[in-house]
């Protein structure tokens, strides 16, 4: 049991920290007994606080979508799920899936930033989106539950229906997070979110 005095504190400390990023320790009974005594009662209500603080999105450059208060890393998605995400983020005022398909040239450019770096034949995508739009098909519930299914790796649960969207079947849908909590990087997605949120 002497191993542990052959680690620094600075390389104990980046194990610790590691451990701690990649693993869920909340349910650990022996992990929560040493929380406990360090951290005094009155802090608890702190904590429980800043993990569930409203992060911003930012859609940087190239399209990519990042959290920044809870993680460092992109929430990565497939590009038809990461079109419909922005679409939506950038039509606050929420849309009918069922008129979706008055919008298949803005949805067309959104898929033609996020998927920049794939070489894509526009013949496909325009297929792809047409699928999506077709208001009999289940497409678009399928593509949102795979959205849902992504940010559920670094949103707090209680937190998840603001980043998701939501709405009943039949009605307007949106992403309920405030436009203040929004930044978008890239020019050209700027401009359309701009557009809509300027008038």
């Amino acid at each position: 049991m002497n191993d542990k005095l052959s680690i620094s504190y600075h390389t104990a400390k980046k194990i610790l920290l590691e451990l701690l990023e990649n693993n869920d320790f909340s349910t650990d009974e022996d992990v929560l007994k040493i929380l406990g005594s360090i951290i005094p009662p009155k802090d608890t209500n702190v904590i429980t606080c800043e993990k569930e603080e409203m992060s911003r999105i930012v859609i940087d450059k190239n399209g990519r979508i990042f959290l920044p208060s809870y993680s460092s890393m992109e929430v990565k998605m497939p590009y038809l799920p990461k079109t419909v995400f922005i679409f939506f983020l950038i039509h606050k005022e929420g849309i009918e899936f069922k008129s979706m398909y008055n919008y298949i040239q803005e949805l067309y450019e959104i898929y033609q930033i996020v998927a920049l770096e794939k070489n894509t034949e526009a013949s496909k995508i325009r297929r792809s989106l047409e699928n999506l739009v077709e208001p009999v098909n289940n497409r678009i519930y399928e593509t949102c539950s795979i959205i849902r299914r992504s940010f559920s790796m670094v949103i707090p649960e209680l937190l998840m229906e603001f980043y998701c969207i939501t709405g009943k079947r039949g009605e307007k849908h949106q992403i309920r997070i405030d436009s203040s909590l929004i930044e978008i990087e890239n020019e050209k997605l700027k401009e359309m979110f701009n557009l809509r949120h300027n008038h």
